[in-house]
């Protein structure tokens, strides 16, 4: 009994999903091919960006760093 009303509410879950999906013919307001849109900048800009090249490092002293970030509790 609980597996033939699970089934029915599945069915009809999905049946409404797929009703609810917008066609095709309603998403396209304008044609692809209108010359009146405009197009963006085919300006160069680099993949990289701002790439810095980083090397590993050991590990440094844990508490000497938390001290150096730590506030200093005076006022600027």
């Amino acid at each position: 009994m609980k597996i033939a009303a699970f089934l029915a509410v599945a069915s009809a879950l999905i049946g409404a999903g797929c009703a609810a999906s917008p066609r095709l013919a309603d998403m396209a307001a304008e044609p692809a091919a209108n010359p009146s849109f405009g197009t963006k900048s085919g300006h160069y800009r680099s993949v990289l960006g701002s790439y810095q090249h980083r090397e590993p490092v050991d590990p440094k002293d844990w508490k000497k760093l938390n001290e150096d970030l730590a506030p200093t509790g005076e006022d600027s």
